[in-house]
């Protein structure tokens, strides 16, 4: 945005202290023949810069332009106030301790308009709209000190009924539209466009327009796109002689869909987009037709509304001033964060010792809470005045449990030989069906229609990878990934970490990538997980994991279809879990020493059958973990010899005291014991 500095001295109040001087120009509030007197600021335009930007409100670029200044400034999202001189007025007033004049003018709502009405379709899209019917106008330019106001902050000069609104406009930060009356064919409506409904704006250009524009029609065409542009059929000429004044407040979802459709950027759509506040929307209006009789000569002729005025809510808030000291780390004397809010706006009232109850401006949207008012107060007295320290924060805010296990996890997946990968968190809806995941959250407005839905899982993105990887001849691919996935709650939406491992080599295969969980688990300390079979649908031979009965997660091989689908050309086995749910089940860890005695080992050759799991060989294995330091399997076999069903191996134990050296007499004991318990059981045979 660009104002000038003589365009803001309209509105600083004189004090006994200041020299005086005159204005030759008109009052800005439209009092014809009224001279005003204007406080000059004796401060250089390059300190005003450092102030405001000091301020919040970035100067970019300033530059003398005959006696006046001109800024180009940067305004945050955040502030709509900014966007009007009034709001800068307000900012350079409080910074400078100086009063500010603002003449509010008077709101006439009389007589009615009779042979027209209103028709607002959605009160969504246009809450409140006003208009103002303007006889007897008289086309021509404008005065020097007005053509001045409008061309100084970058809005070129047409005449004078288009350059008072760009006036109140500039001045309030509501836009009007001025349409020629006489051009206007029956009622006013405000709706959405009909698909291939076509606009010639001012600029010339034919837009061809969809229902996500938001209109102004009368009976038989668009005369304006809301918010955004008036049509070249009602537009203002040296013909015109009866005006209807449009102010209305706009949807600022509706106008940004409508001006990207159409493809146009506007003042009027960059203010409507970031919020307009209603009571200014009707001084801009009084003001334009004031001013449209002073200085074109018409006359106010009549007055319509349609929707409801909405209400600025009084924020009222509580501002206890050892909370403000103490959070921003600086003392502030009582009577100064007083005079600086006062200068803001804000209504004061004692509550107590050091205790104040106040009520934001209404036209401050963004002040909701104490901190809103924490950084008011901090960025009118200074940022550079509060002192540089180190923070006192206590140990636990910095802790964070998830954070910190994933960094260790990370460190440890390494360790393991795999490899970091980060993919999109925005996915194609289509590839995302296609693996079976559904009620996704989608984009609104994606600025790619491959890229338009949150990622509920990290598989694509692991298949993505592993198959770019592929056919770039790469091989040997271990590769993981932490990261966020995101999910519908309810009526909200939940984001969760979660961790995704695939496996791509020759001799690696399901039982391998169980290995890898096993010493994740391993890492964390947790011995007693379970698999279960589940069918998922882009994976065969698929497992869910359990700890305690409750899933963390998954692993399997992907099936050849979606190998197909994706490009993949070997097979892929993958696993995802959830990394909150390993968070809370880290156990600590305890040592104990290492036997100085040596460890003796024994071999059992087992067939087990199909229907019978290694984990109910484990089972009894533990039941004698007296003396049992440790046990693997150290061969498999499959042959004729076996019965159908079975297969076989040989297991390796080995026992060790931590008190003694076991003699063989012992070890046999224990290790016919266990050799006895498994032959026993239907299904284990031993050999």
């Amino acid at each position: 945005m660009r104002f000038s500095l003589a365009f803001i001295k309209e509105f600083i109040k004189i004090d006994a202290s200041t020299s005086l001087s005159i204005n030759p120009e008109r009052a800005a509030c439209g009092e014809k023949g009224r001279t005003k007197r204007v406080e000059r600021i004796d401060l250089p335009a390059e300190e005003l810069t450092k102030l405001l930007t000091m301020a919040g409100i970035e100067v970019e670029h300033f530059e003398k332009q005959g006696e006046d200044f001109i800024f180009d400034i940067e305004i945050t999202s955040n502030r709509y106030d900014w966007l009007s001189i009034v709001g800068i007025a307000r900012e350079v007033s409080a910074c400078l301790s100086k009063g500010i004049d603002i003449k509010y003018p008077k709101v006439n709502k009389s007589p009615l308009i009779k042979d027209r009405i209103i028709k607002i379709e959605n009160t969504a899209d246009c809450p409140f709209y006003v208009a103002r019917k303007i006889t007897g106008v008289k086309v021509a330019s404008s005065p020097e000190y007005l053509q001045e106001r409008v061309v100084n902050c970058r809005i070129n000069s047409i005449n004078n009924v288009v350059d008072i609104t760009n006036y109140c406009m500039l001045k309030w930060g509501n836009p009007l539209h001025a349409f020629d009356e006489d051009k206007i064919e029956g009622n006013i409506y405000i709706r959405r466009a009909k698909q291939g409904e076509k606009f010639i704006g001012i600029d010339e250009k034919e837009r061809i327009l969809n229902p996500e524009n938001l209109v102004i029609a009368d009976d038989k065409k668009v005369i304006a796109l809301a918010g955004v542009m008036g049509a070249k059929n009602t537009e203002v000429t040296e013909t015109t002689r009866n005006i209807l004044l449009e102010a209305a407040i706009f949807s600022p979802l509706r106008i940004r869909h409508s001006r990207r459709s159409a493809g146009i950027d506007t003042d009027s759509s960059y203010r409507f987009e970031r919020q307009v506040f209603s009571d200014y929307l009707e001084y801009a209006s009084a003001e334009a037709a004031s001013l449209m009789k002073e200085i074109a000569g018409a006359e106010p002729a009549g007055y319509l509304e349609a929707g409801k005025k909405p209400k600025a809510k009084n924020k009222k808030i509580i501002l206890e001033l050892d909370k403000l000291n103490e959070y921003l780390g600086a003392e502030y004397p009582k009577n100064k964060v007083k005079n600086i809010l006062t200068s803001l706006g804000f209504k004061l009232k004692e509550s107590g010792k050091n205790k104040l109850s106040l009520v934001a401006p209404k036209h401050r949207f963004d002040i909701t809470e104490n901190v809103d008012v924490y950084e008011e107060i901090s960025r009118i007295y200074g940022y550079d005045k509060i002192k540089q320290q180190i923070p006192s924060i206590a140990h636990e805010v910095l802790k964070n449990e998830v954070y910190e296990f994933k960094k260790e996890l990370r460190q440890f997946l390494c360790s393991l030989g795999l490899n970091e990968i980060i993919s999109y968190s925005i996915e194609s809806d289509e590839e995302l069906d296609k693996l079976g995941y559904g009620n996704l959250i989608k984009l609104v407005n994606p600025l790619r229609a491959q890229e338009n839905s949150m990622r509920p899982g990290l598989s694509l993105g692991m298949i993505k990878a592993i198959g770019y990887n592929l056919n770039r001849s790469r091989s040997n691919l271990h590769f993981f990934e932490i990261a966020n996935v995101y999910s519908r709650m309810n009526e909200s939406f939940c984001e969760s970490p979660r961790l995704s491992i695939g496996l791509c080599e020759e001799g690696k295969d399901l039982f391998y990538l169980k290995g890898v969980l096993e010493e994740i688990f391993k890492f964390i300390n947790v011995s007693d997980f379970e698999l279960k079979e589940k069918s998922f649908s882009f994976c065969a031979n698929a497992l869910e994991v359990f700890v305690n009965k409750e899933p963390v997660g998954f692993l399997g091989k992907l099936d050849g279809k979606f190998k197909d689908a994706f490009g993949v050309k070997k097979d892929l086995f993958l696993s995802e879990l959830d990394i909150t749910k390993l968070c809370a089940l880290k156990r600590l860890k305890s040592y104990s020493a290492i036997s100085q005695y040596p460890a003796v080992s024994r071999d059992i050759s087992i067939a087990l059958h199909k229907t019978r799991c290694f984990s109910d060989v484990e089972k009894i294995i533990k039941e004698k973990k007296e003396y049992i330091c440790d046990y693997r399997i150290v061969d498999t076999y499959k042959g004729k010899d076996l019965e159908e069903g079975f297969v076989a191996f040989s297991l390796r134990l080995f026992y060790q005291s931590k008190e003694r050296t076991l003699t063989s007499q012992e070890v046999d004991e224990i290790h016919n014991t266990i050799r006895t318990s498994l032959s026993s059981q239907e299904g284990i045979k031993l050999r």
